[in-house]
């Protein structure tokens, strides 16, 4: 192409065609920066997952052969166990309940424990092998559904800026044809505040609307791992916050109340997304439940002494 074909066909294409092949190269870009990060994020996920099956293993190998080769139940552990149990701490998903066991085994060495923490170490490993898994089905032999997903899944971060531009376009709009109406009808009448005042309510409403519906597009399914908070009361109240933004269509003095709404909703998400925890029972062989045991029991022996105590007995009787 020649430079006066390349000036020609310059001052045919529009400014406005520029400035839209301009934005359609961004959103392409976003979307395969967001398929790499994506595809990252799953190797990722694999990695950590294949850790902390090799260190659970090594762990439990060590287990099972001090269990064979005791022969005293309170003999030390080897310096291999030892370091199997300190690597252990390290692990990626360590769950808070595998990580107490493992403290209280490092503390105290018998056989009742090592038999408790190989119990704890096996169910967690069948977690994360299921969870690789799927991780794997998902990465080599999606289904129908996740290929479908694994396609639009990438478009969060493109949607969440067009979205982005799209409010603000429309906040400044708004707020244009407002100041044209009549200066001195805004700055006399309050009718004309409010609506301002609605505006940008409805701006800030439908900004919280996007961020969480790019935080339900973009969280990362769990499969019953005890490492973060819930899946499904994150993914619901992100739905629902982002849902209710939708009643903005029907006038501009909704605006605060379907706000309040959200922020309610935000505040109440503290509440039902904490990190899933176990119960407050502690589990057997726990110190402190071992101690309240052994104090019951003591307490028990001392009330069957004192109950079978004729003379005790006679008093009864007597009264």
């Amino acid at each position: 192409m020649s430079p006066t074909d390349f000036a020609a066909l310059a001052a045919y294409i529009s400014p406005g065609l520029i400035a839209l092949l301009l934005a359609l190269s961004l959103l392409v870009w976003l979307y395969v920066r967001s398929a790499v990060q994506l595809r990252n994020s799953r190797q990722q996920r694999l990695n950590e997952l294949q850790e902390s099956l090799r260190i659970y293993g090594r762990l439990a190998g060590c287990l099972q052969t001090a269990t064979l080769d005791s022969s005293n139940e309170k003999q030390q552990y080897p310096n291999e166990l030892i370091h199997a149990l300190q690597e252990a701490k390290a692990a990626p998903y360590l769950t808070p309940h595998l990580q107490e066991q493992v403290q209280a085994s490092l503390r105290e060495c018998d056989a009742f424990r090592r038999e408790l923490l190989l119990k704890s170490l096996e169910r967690e490993m069948n977690k994360l092998i299921e969870e690789r898994r799927l991780v794997l089905l998902e990465s080599h032999a999606p289904g129908w559904g996740t290929a479908l997903w694994k396609l639009l899944r990438p478009a969060a971060g493109p949607l969440a800026l067009t979205g982005m531009i799209w409010l603000v376009s429309r906040l400044l709009v708004e707020l244009a044809s407002y100041s044209n109406v009549d200066s001195s009808l805004s700055n006399t009448t309050p009718s004309a505040y409010w609506l301002i005042g609605c505006t940008w309510m409805r701006f800030v409403s439908g900004l919280i609307a996007l961020l969480y519906a790019y935080r339900l597009m973009t969280l990362r399914r769990q499969n019953d791992l005890d490492v973060t908070a819930s899946h499904f009361p994150t993914s619901l109240l992100s739905m629902v916050i982002s849902a209710v933004a939708l009643f903005q269509w029907i006038g501009p003095e909704a605006s605060p109340y379907i706000l309040a709404v959200q922020l309610v909703l935000f505040l109440l998400g503290f509440r039902l997304t904490r990190g899933r925890s176990r119960s407050d029972r502690p589990y057997v062989g726990h110190p402190g439940l071992m101690k309240a045991d052994s104090s019951q029991q003591g307490g028990h022996l001392a009330d069957k002494d004192r109950t079978s105590d004729p003379s005790l007995t006679e008093e009864h009787t007597r009264y």
